[in-house]
């Protein structure tokens, strides 16, 4: 990044509000830009030759962790640990809602034939009965042995952020409390909006901590298409219908008691049963959301059901989409058999006057503007289909309806966040009265 601290007379093909990435996870984001880079991968023969050329460069013993593919059916047990013996591997999938791992990684972690899921969560087990695939939140029986990450990681994921030409972000509550207090110690290089964990914001007081806005309390409704969690009223493939995660009535019960401590709850929901399902608490939460002056959050909203759109008019509510996963998706929603016109209904969405707000859920795809703008122009049904102005302003104005920030725009007295275009691509940034060319 080249900074022009008093630069005169520099034209640009356009300027507009700062982006903002309206649901990101800058953490992770920065340990995935330094671990192995699975995305694209669909084969799990491939993933483990990759995964036996990265360990010939470690040393026995290390851990090797990856993320990125996306299989359409489960792994051969074994595969993992012919690929890397020697070494305890943890590979997430492109969603974050499964995990590959190998022998070595269970002994690591006490994983064994007689170990029982999590609720929540669930295994794949090898012929012996010892889990090496983990579905949803039997992954959190791993993760506390993996290499603890560090403010390093968050910084590296922030500044790459900033390098793209956002100005703002929103942190969707899967960062661990501890990053909350490492972005409170940092120079940041750009506004943060930050959720919480369920269950993690009790000793928080909601509000603006410098460029740190503490606003929300995140939840999660359902999993992902791509790991078959995402909770849908059509079965999928194995008869299946998905996995709920946390149970509506919990997320009604502790969401009200957020709410009366001064935050606003974002939940996650991409399948049709619970999208409708957190409509229903919505419903319930409405009068004291407005009570609050608070806009709830539904983050994702990836399939929605004809019957279900007139149940979003007039909630004290945001949409928070991430068009680019279509991308991936396309092919992934025909296979498994669900509408295609249910899924990514951004007009139909746009419809009901909620404001969008735009983000890429990095890293479960890259916090690539213009993916979203490809995605959203060409949806899987041509009737849902954006204008180019409308998706910029949902990574811009509606993001910023999302956030509670009535300072954002082009008017006098607005704050001075801007984004500069050339080509149709962001080449630099106003953050902070800094100009910032890259």
């Amino acid at each position: 990044m080249r900074v022009e601290p008093g630069a005169r007379g520099l034209r640009f093909e356009r300027i507009t509000p700062g982006l903002q990435d309206a649901h990101t996870h800058p953490l992770y984001w920065g340990l995935a830009l330094r671990g192995l880079d699975l995305g694209g991968l669909t084969d799990p023969e491939k993933v483990a030759g990759r995964v036996a050329e990265a360990a010939r460069r470690l040393p026995p013993g290390a851990w090797l962790q990856g993320q990125g593919f996306l299989f359409h059916r489960p792994p051969p047990p074994g595969l993992l640990d012919q690929a890397a013996p020697e070494h305890p591997v943890f590979l997430r999938s492109r969603d974050y809602h499964s995990a590959w791992i190998n022998r070595k990684a269970a002994e690591r972690a006490g994983l064994t034939p007689g170990t029982p899921p999590p609720e929540g969560g669930g295994f794949l087990r090898d012929g012996e009965g010892r889990p090496y695939y983990l579905l949803e939140r039997a992954q959190d029986l791993l993760t506390p042995h993996l290499p603890p990450p560090g403010p390093e990681d968050l910084r590296r994921g922030l500044e790459d952020l900033a390098r793209r030409g956002y100005t703002a972000l929103h942190a969707l509550g899967y960062e661990p409390p501890e990053a909350l207090e490492w972005a409170l110690k940092m120079e940041l290089p750009l506004r943060l909006w930050w959720a919480l964990p369920r269950g993690a914001w009790r000793g928080w007081r909601p509000g603006v901590y410098g460029e740190v806005h503490l606003r929300a309390v995140k939840f999660f409704a359902d999993g992902a298409l791509g790991s078959r969690t995402a909770w849908m009223h059509r079965p999928y493939p194995d008869g299946s219908f998905g996995l709920p995660l946390d149970p509506l009535e919990a997320i009604r019960e502790e969401g009200e008691e957020a709410l009366r401590a001064g935050f606003t709850l974002a939940v996650h929901a991409i399948g049709t049963r619970a999208v409708e399902g957190v409509l229903e608490v919505f419903q319930a939460l409405a009068p004291l959301a407005r009570e609050k002056g608070v806009l709830l959050r539904m983050e994702h909203v990836q399939h929605v059901r004809d019957e279900a759109l007139p149940l979003f008019k007039g909630l004290p509510l945001a949409l928070s989409l991430q068009p680019l996963h279509l991308l991936e998706d396309r092919a992934l929603i025909g296979a498994l058999g669900f509408p295609r016109e249910e899924a990514f209904r951004f007009r139909s969405l746009k419809a009901t006057g909620l404001p969008l707000a735009f983000g890429s859920d990095a890293p479960v795809a890259p916090p690539e503007y213009a993916l979203n703008l490809e995605a959203a122009l060409n949806p899987l049904h041509p009737r849902e289909a954006l204008e180019e102005e409308e998706v910029l302003e949902a990574h811009t104005l509606g993001a910023a309806r999302a956030a509670g920030w009535a300072d954002q725009g082009l008017f006098p007295g607005a704050r001075a966040d801007l984004t500069l275009w050339e080509g149709g691509k962001p080449v630099g940034r106003v953050y902070r009265g800094r100009l910032e060319i890259f």
